[in-house]
C-alpha cells in the first residue's frame, strides 16, 4: 500500500509539472499556426469631408490594465480633425498637424459610441471614420481618392483590420498563449480572467475532434462554430443552434485550470493555453488546423467525418452486418439504420429522425418518401436507430439512390427544450425491384379447343339423353311421353307400327255400339290382361 501511494504521488507530481510547464507569451495580432485571437469593436467609415477637405476621425482606444500611460504616433495623409476617446488614460500627440481633442477638453462631451458620433456630426457636419483599437502604438491614416459625400456613420461590430482608411500597429499584450507542438491531444484552453467583465466570444474550430476548456467571467457567452468538438465551460454555450446552460465549476487559476482539463478529458498533455485580456465586447478566436506535408496527406488512410452527425446502414436486425456499398438491395428487403452524433462536451442529446426520402442519382432526378419504423436501443448514447423498406421504388428499374434523412438534436432537459436546426445526413444505396411471385388466376381461361370440347360434350350428352328417352318410349309404348302424339306415322318396332288409324264415326250403329261397349267393358275390367 505504501508503494502504491508513493507511485500515485509521483504520478501526480509529474502530471502537475507537465501542466505547469507553460510559458505564456504575447501573441495578440501575431500570426501563428495554432490559434489566432482578434477583437471586434464599434467601427464605421464614410466618404465625408468638410468643404475645405478636412476629414473627421474618431479613435476609440481600449487599453489593457498594465497600460496606465499610453503613447502612440499618429500619421495623417489628409488635413483632419482627430477625436480620441479613452477613459482614465493620458495621451500625448507626437505629430504637429493633428488637432487633439481630449475628453477633459470643453469641446468634447463625456460620451461614447453613437453619442460621440452624433456630437461630432452636429459639430463638424459628419464623421469620416470611427475606429476601436486595442493597445495601438502607431496609427497611419492613408489617403483615399473617393468623392466626398454626406452619409451617416453607423456603428457596427468590426475588426479594426478591415478599416479602409487606416493602418495601425498594436502591442501584443492583449493575448498571451503557450502551445505544445508535440502534444497528440487537441486539448485547447481559452481563459478570460473573471475580473474583466462579460463579453461575447466566437470560437471557430478547423481541426476535427477538438476538446475545449472555455473559462470566462460570469455572463460571458461562447458561440462555437465547429463540426466535431467536445467542451466544458462555466458559461453559456451556443453550439449549432442549441443553447447549453449546463455549467461546470472551473478554476480561475492557471495551474488548476490546466489540471482540470487533463483530468476531464483524460489526456496526458494540452495543445495550447490562451489567456485573453482584451476589453472589447466581441472577441474572435480561431483554432487552426495543423498544416501537413504532401507525403503525410497521401499516407493518411481515411479522413475524419466532415459532419458531427453521420449514418450507417445495416442488413441485420442486431446491427452486426453493415451494408456494403456494392450490394444491391431488393425493394422488399428491410434495412436498418443508425445515426450517430459526436459527443458535445457533457451534453446529453436526444436525436430524432423526423423524415427520410430517397433521391435518384441519375440524369433525371426523382424523389420518393420512405416510411420509418423506430427500433429500440437501450444502450444508445447520442445516437438512434430505425428501419425502413424501399417498396416505393418497386415500379422503378435498378438504380443508385441517395438516402436523405432529416435529423434533429435536442437537449434532454425538463426545464427548457432547446433544439438545433434539422440536419441532413445521407447514405448511398443500390436498389433493385424485388421478384414478386405470381398469384393464381381466379378466372378460368377458355381457349378455342376448350370451347369446342365443351360443345362436343354437350352434343354427346344431348344424343345420350334423346336415346334414353327413346328407349323409355319403346319400353312403355306411350308415344305421348316424347310428344309424338300428333304424328300420323310411327317408326317400325312400335306396337302400333304401320297401323293406320281411321276416323271414328260420330253416330255408330247399334251393333257396333254394343260390341264396342262389350269390348270396352271387358277391357276396363281386366286392364292388366289387355296390357299384356
Amino acid at each position: 500500500m505504501k508503494t502504491f501511494s508513493t507511485f500515485l504521488a509521483l504520478l501526480m507530481i509529474f502530471s502537475a509539472a507537465a501542466a505547469s510547464d507553460c510559458e505564456l507569451r504575447d501573441i495578440y495580432r501575431v500570426e501563428n499556426d495554432v490559434i489566432n485571437v482578434d477583437d471586434k469593436g464599434d467601427c464605421c467609415w464614410t466618404n465625408f469631408a468638410m468643404t475645405n477637405g478636412t476629414k473627421v476621425h474618431i479613435l476609440n482606444l481600449i487599453l489593457t490594465p498594465d497600460a496606465d500611460y499610453a503613447m502612440m504616433e499618429v500619421t495623417l495623409a489628409d488635413p483632419s480633425i482627430l477625436i480620441i476617446t479613452c477613459p482614465n488614460t493620458n495621451g500625448k500627440s507626437a505629430s504637429k498637424n493633428i488637432m487633439l481633442i481630449q475628453q477633459q477638453s470643453s469641446m468634447a462631451p463625456d460620451a461614447q459610441g453613437s453619442e460621440l458620433v452624433s456630437w461630432a456630426t452636429a459639430q463638424f457636419g459628419g464623421v469620416s471614420s470611427f475606429t476601436t483599437i486595442n493597445n495601438p502604438s502607431n496609427i497611419s491614416f492613408i489617403e483615399t481618392k473617393e468623392t466626398p459625400s454626406v452619409s451617416i456613420c453607423e456603428l457596427k461590430p468590426e475588426s479594426a483590420k478591415t478599416m479602409k482608411s487606416l493602418r495601425f500597429i498594436s502591442e501584443n499584450k492583449g493575448v498571451k498563449s503557450c502551445r505544445f507542438e508535440e502534444s497528440e491531444d487537441e486539448v485547447h484552453i481559452i481563459h478570460i480572467p473573471g475580473h474583466l467583465g462579460s463579453r461575447n466570444v466566437f470560437v471557430d474550430v478547423d481541426p476535427a475532434f477538438v476538446k475545449l476548456i472555455l473559462r470566462g467571467p460570469n455572463g460571458t457567452v461562447w458561440t462555437i462554430n465547429s463540426n466535431n468538438v467536445s467542451f466544458k465551460s462555466n458559461n453559456v454555450i451556443s453550439l449549432n443552434g442549441m443553447t447549453v446552460t449546463r455549467l461546470s465549476d472551473l478554476s480561475d487559476d492557471d495551474d488548476e485550470l490546466r489540471n482540470q482539463a487533463l483530468h476531464y478529458f483524460r489526456s496526458k498533455s494540452i495543445k495550447s493555453y490562451t489567456k485573453i485580456y482584451l476589453k472589447g465586447p466581441i472577441i474572435q478566436v480561431k483554432i487552426l488546423k495543423k498544416k501537413t506535408s504532401e507525403v503525410t496527406e497521401r499516407s493518411k488512410p481515411t479522413e475524419a467525418p466532415t459532419s458531427p452527425t453521420w449514418m450507417k446502414l445495416f442488413t441485420s436486425p442486431d446491427y452486426s452486418v453493415q451494408l456494403d456499398s456494392s450490394t444491391k438491395v431488393p425493394t422488399n428487403k428491410r434495412l436498418y439504420a443508425q445515426v450517430w452524433s459526436l459527443l458535445h462536451g457533457n451534453v446529453d442529446l436526444n436525436i430524432k429522425v423526423t423524415s427520410c426520402y430517397v433521391h435518384s442519382k441519375g440524369l433525371q432526378p426523382l424523389e420518393r418518401s420512405v416510411s420509418l419504423k423506430q427500433e429500440p436501443c437501450l444502450a444508445c448514447y447520442n445516437n438512434t436507430r430505425f428501419s425502413f423498406l424501399l417498396d416505393t421504388l418497386q415500379d422503378l428499374p435498378t438504380n443508385n439512390w441517395e438516402l436523405r434523412c432529416n435529423v434533429t438534436h435536442c437537449m434532454k432537459s425538463t426545464a427548457v427544450v432547446s433544439c438545433a436546426q434539422p440536419e441532413l445526413v445521407t447514405e448511398n444505396v443500390q436498389v433493385v425491384p424485388s421478384l414478386v411471385p405470381s398469384t393464381p388466376n381466379q378466372c378460368v381461361d377458355f381457349s378455342l379447343q376448350s370451347v369446342l370440347g365443351i360443345a362436343f360434350g354437350g352434343f354427346l350428352i344431348g344424343v345420350l339423353l334423346i336415346g334414353a328417352l327413346w328407349f323409355i318410349k319403346i319400353r312403355t309404348g306411350y308415344p305421348g311421353s316424347l310428344g309424338f302424339g300428333l304424328s300420323e306415322t310411327f317408326f317400325s318396332g312400335c306396337p302400333c307400327g304401320l297401323t293406320k288409324h281411321h276416323a271414328v264415326p260420330t253416330n255408330p250403329s247399334p251393333s257396333e255400339n254394343s260390341s264396342a261397349n262389350g269390348s270396352m267393358s271387358s277391357t276396363q275390367s281386366t286392364p292388366s290382361s289387355s296390357m299384356a
